[in-house]
């Protein structure tokens, strides 16, 4: 371990210096030294600032779960929460210059995520004011008064050389009178703007590497003052006349005044205690799992480590090199005394087999590039294996001579769910075809002949050798049956799944006849399917093959795997499910899978278990193992079928009984350091194996883990790697290289509850006033302020005056006493009114608070705006807003469009878009043109097609509508539906697909997919798409309230609505549809008229 240490955050006062080393804060003298600890607090310290006097220090950390901002005396001593606001991102930039505040930026109270603006939090009171100048990174406040805001970004190193739409702006206020502008002439990406005497400090890589640079305040005489080219500068502060910063974790003294830059060397002494030995449960930590061919016992992976466990008897085993190699894929052989895992203990990824008595060494089987290996399968007889790979390839691996042939690749992407038949003659896999298409094939082993078992229809999947060797079972979306849509004029196909199967010979018939027999001579269930030719044997007559698919009589559903026993057939399926109910996280309860076994011989299906993950059945056909949320159960694949239609419930004791698996049994020791090094390793390979780019933009990506991986020695917390490899993947240039999750220490989770309401102290009742009650949906209690439930009879200008039973006071506002109590029912004392005194008048109300109410916040705005356009234009125009392009933009554009588009003109506004994928489906409708209407006698005429505007479109967008809300954006002039108005977009369009977890649960991901155009081709990644009417919002807008944005949509809406009228065509005469004039009766009349 390094002494020094990885330091972030610094700061400077005088002749001190603070700074983050080990999630704490530390205080060294300006010169360097040994370093002294400040702070042990339990969750992570960042961004201190000490006060114009040097005597105190405000800094942000997470003990008690948001990170909220703390101030504690600068020599040490004991730390005051501040701030209560309970927001997802919060930074402390600077004390207001008299020392009585502390200026920061925080996402509180924003309808968006990471939206921040600046606040000032008082040092004595803890009262929050807004300081009025809008969306804010970083702001700066200098010793007369200037304010200098950092918009957009505050870490350039994260993604190098980014020049998107979010690159970072500066703007200042020289004269602290709120009368802003931009420093235009400083381009790149600019962050962390400093006022040092009559010039401007910030961090900007516009030639290419992060350093600091100045100007004056109309942005002329760039000057640079540091030559780092290795290393980008990164969270620059200053005292007035020193800058402190970090680069490449060491920590760095600009003198102004001199031009001196001097890196301190700097010990931090410390037990280290993130970085000691632990072990951890190998239920949170298991990755995967195989039975033994007999069914007793397991090969696991836990953490990354391989183990093998007898289901209930005897003691585990541990393999491997422990956390310095990470294992993966553990499969048993078929003799059951050996099992192959891959490992990258070279670097690359390798397979290994490994003894079970451990009385031998492990064979390392391989010698080629394997790639990365996503699935692995052990042939039922003898040693050979089946691999996968990333690059799409299906490999078979001979252990005895460690060659490795391709026997097959795909053009459409990855292959896998390989299954052997039971005699290691054939391989059978999914193969895709195209992206959205797959095919079942079947490999001969020894020639590498290759078949189609089925044709090219949608996607079939999870291919599985029945034991007698008479069928091919696989899943197959082949039921076309759509539904009709709840809300709008659309059909789908929700189920469009079921197990089928594939007769392997011409004469084997269909397992769902049944053939007659008499009572009392029944068959055991073990041969209830006779082999046709043994099965020792498996013989497959391709001619026709794909003719000869026999669906399963099931219903149609969504399938997740099937499985083969003697007799039977075992599947899992789930529900449908609403994709807003989908938890995020893997973990969250939710409702899973339940496990279905059909017998041929009684032709019928049952459930055997519920709440069912991955499953796999065992080499004797019969022992099942499933996963179950962090749990395993092995079960009995022929056992008597429940007539029950719900299966018996297990005993919770995990024992052959009820078939539950302790996997406390394993411990997993884990050396965090040795740890660390792997997952920093794993994290380049991912990104050199799956990045689009095969040339990786030509980035020398073998400097890159060299440069970077010089500081691992530093890292002394998770945190520290994280941000490691955030820096590594930033040197691609490229969006989408993100790195997220992963074991942290845990800090106590000590939720803020919210009420869904702004509120302000006010002195003369000694409360605090309700200002605004936000209005959500009042159906959905999680949706709205708990202060509008019915009955409550609240209301703006009423009055709190205890939380809970504890009054409130300036010192103590409602969110203070609202600490651990989200979701949770609370007692609130409110008067009616500011102006009634009378302590009679008070009474209690019982209230729930809400766990977070950004999205009621989100509704408000939403709300406001579209009140604002409706109002504006007399009901003219309609208004949407797609927050994302997910299911909740999804749900959110059809929210307001099915109600918004039969209106004259709509604004579409994506701004704050968070992207996602759905882009296309929303194009889909808003690129409907009407071209006629369908006319009835009593209602209005109905356009067709349906839900199709009817007038002029104006899109919306700003800097923080990225990804899909680039591509979104650059569509909507594509399309040419309208005016785009606003800000150049963020410019990330190089798309991910999150698989990958690293060994503690991180999810890193690799830019895959990269975006082209056919107007500007490459070029919206890392640029974004411009405006057609470029319109931004100063600060002074948002201290006056006003959306220029908004109001330049109305104009041009009402421009177009004025220049092109909306009217109802004229439909004309109604068709004359008269009987003709021959009929014997009106000829008759015709001739009597005609008479004299």
């Amino acid at each position: 371990m390094n002494d020094a240490g990885y330091l972030r955050y610094p700061a400077v006062s005088g002749d001190t210096v603070i700074f983050v080393c080990e999630d704490d804060l530390w205080a060294v003298g300006a010169g360097g030294g040994v370093a002294r600890r400040l702070t042990a607090g339990a969750g992570e310290c960042s961004m201190p600032r000490l006060s114009p006097d040097g005597n105190w220090l405000g800094y942000v950390a997470g003990d008690e779960a948001h990170p909220e901002v703390y101030v504690m005396p600068a020599a040490g001593g004991t730390a005051r929460r501040l701030t209560f606001l309970g927001s997802q991102s919060c930074t402390v930039c600077c004390w207001m210059p008299a020392g009585d505040a502390i200026a920061f930026t925080s996402d509180a109270r924003s309808p968006f995520l990471r939206h921040t603006e600046a606040y000032a939090v008082d040092r004595s009171s803890g009262a929050v004011k807004s300081l009025a100048v809008g969306e804010a990174v970083s702001i700066h406040v200098g010793a007369d008064g200037a304010m200098a805001l950092g918009r957009n970004n505050n870490d350039p190193a994260r993604w190098k050389r980014y020049r998107g739409g979010t690159a970072g702006e500066l703007w200042a206020d020289p004269s602290g009178s709120g009368e802003f502008h931009r420093l235009s002439g400083v381009t790149g990406n600019p962050a962390w703007p400093m006022w040092v005497g009559a010039r401007i400090f910030f961090l900007s890589d516009h030639e290419g590497s992060g350093n600091i640079y100045s100007c004056r305040p109309d942005a002329s005489d760039i000057q640079r003052h540091t030559d780092h080219a290795e290393y980008y500068v990164r969270f620059p502060s200053t005292d007035g006349r020193r800058i402190v910063y970090t680069a490449g974790g060491s920590l760095y003294v600009l003198d102004t005044q001199s031009g001196r830059d001097l890196r301190l060397e700097v010990e931090t002494p410390s037990g280290s205690a993130q970085r000691t030995r632990r072990f951890v449960e190998a239920a949170d930590n298991l990755e995967h799992f195989a039975p033994h061919p007999e069914g007793h016992s397991l090969a696991l992976i836990a953490r990354g480590q391989p183990f093998t466990l007898p289901n209930w008897e005897e003691a585990m085993t541990h393999f491997g090199k422990g956390s310095a190699v990470r294992y993966r894929l553990a499969e048993w052989l078929p003799d059951g005394k050996r099992f192959a895992a891959v490992d990258d203990q070279t670097g690359a990824e390798r397979v290994s087999l490994h003894w079970v008595d451990q009385l031998q060494a492990p064979q390392i089987v391989s010698e080629t590039d394997l790639g990365r290996i996503i699935e692995l399968r052990a042939a039922p007889v003898g040693e050979l294996l089946a691999l996968a790979n990333h690059r799409h390839e299906l490999l078979l691996l001979d252990p005895s001579t460690k060659t490795a042939r391709v026997v097959d690749r795909s053009p459409g992407g990855r292959l896998g769910d390989l299954a052997w038949s039971g005699d290691g003659r054939w391989l059978a896999y999914s193969f895709p075809l195209m992206p959205d298409t797959s095919i079942i094939r079947i490999v001969e082993a020894q020639t590498g002949d290759v078949h189609d078992v089925t044709s090219a229809l949608r996607v079939d999947s999870s291919p599985y050798f029945d034991p007698a060797g008479d069928y091919l079972y696989f899943l197959s979306t082949r039921d076309f049956n759509p539904v009709y849509d709840a809300l709008q004029f659309d059909l789908s196909f929700p189920n469009a799944m079921r197990p089928f199967l594939a007769t392997l010979r011409k004469d084997v018939p269909s397992p769902f006849v049944p053939k007659p027999r008499p009572f009392g001579n029944e068959k055991e269930k073990e041969a209830a399917i006779e082999p046709s030719h043994g099965a020792e044997r498996v013989e497959i007559d391709f001619d026709g093959i794909t003719d000869r698919i026999v669906g399963f009589p099931v219903e149609e559903g969504r399938y997740d795997q099937i499985v083969a026993a003697k007799g039977r057939a075992l599947f899992t399926k789930h529900p449908v499910r609403g994709s807003l109910q989908i938890p995020m996280n893997p973990d969250d309860d939710f409702p899973a899978s339940s496990l279905f076994a059909y017998d041929f011989s009684e032709q019928r299906q049952a459930v055997l278990a519920k709440d069912v993950g991955e499953i796999r059945i065992a080499g004797d056909h019969r022992t099942i193992v499933y996963q179950s949320g962090k749990k395993l159960r092995a079960i009995d694949a022929l056992q008597d079928l429940p007539e029950e239609a719900e299966p018996r419930e297990a005993l919770p004791e995990a024992g052959r009984r009820s078939g539950w698996i302790d996997l406390g049994r394993i411990s997993v020791e884990v050396t965090p350091a040795e740890e660390w090094g792997q997952m920093y390793r794993e994290a380049w390979q991912l990104q050199r194996e799956n990045f689009w780019d095969e040339r990786m933009s030509r980035v020398d990506w073998d400097l890159v883990f060299d440069r970077y991986a010089r500081l691992l020695p530093l890292l002394r917390t998770r945190g520290d790697l994280s941000d490691l490899i955030w820096e590594m993947q930033g040197e691609l240039g490229t969006s989408h290289a993100y790195e997220l999750g992963g074991d942290y220490r845990k800090a106590p989770q000590y939720q803020v509850g919210f009420l869904g309401a702004d509120l302000e102290y006010d002195d003369p009742s000694g409360g605090f006033l309700i200002t605004r009650i936000l209005r959500g949906d009042s159906w959905d209690r999680d949706a709205d302020s708990p202060l509008n439930e019915p009955g409550l009879g609240l209301c703006e200008g009423d009055v709190i005056l205890a939380v809970g039973g504890r009054a409130v006071d300036r010192e103590h506002a409602p969110q203070q006493l609202l600490v651990n109590a989200a979701g949770k029912e609370i007692v609130l004392t409110v008067r009616a009114g500011r102006e009634a005194a009378a302590e009679t008048q008070a009474r209690r109300v019982v209230v729930k608070s809400l766990r977070d109410e950004r999205a009621l916040r989100y509704r408000a705005w939403v709300n406001d705006n579209r009140a604002l356009v409706h109002n504006r234009t007399q009901g003219k125009v309609g208004y949407v807003h797609i927050p994302d392009m997910g299911p909740w933009g999804f749900a959110e554009f059809h929210r307001g469009y099915l109600s918004e588009f039969n209106r004259q003109g709509l604004i579409v506004d994506v701004r704050f878009n968070r992207g996602g994928h759905v882009s296309a489906l929303l194009l889909e409708k808003l690129t409907r043109k009407r071209v006629g209407y369908d006319i009835s006698r009593w209602g209005p005429p109905i356009p067709y097609p349906l839900e199709s505007v009817a007038g002029p479109m104006v899109g919306l967008t700003n800097q923080f509508a990225g990804s899909d809300g680039d591509i979104f954006s650059h569509c909507f002039k594509l399309y040419g539906l309208g005016p785009l108005v606003g800000k150049r977009t963020w410019g990330g369009v190089v798309g991910i697909w999150p698989r990958h977890l690293l060994v503690d649960g991180t999810v890193t991901t690799q830019p895959e997919f990269s975006f082209w155009f056919t107007d500007v081709g490459w070029r919206v990644e890392n640029y974004g798409t411009d405006p057609d009417v470029d319109v931004d919002i100063l600060p002074q807008d948002y201290r006056a309230g006003r959306d220029p944005q908004l109001d330049k949509a109305l104009e041009l809406v009402m421009g177009a609505l004025q220049s092109q009228p909306v009217r109802m065509p004229d439909f004309g005469a109604r068709p004359d549809l008269s009987l003709p004039n021959h009929s014997p009766h009106a000829a008759q009349k015709a001739q009597m008229a005609a008479r004299p």
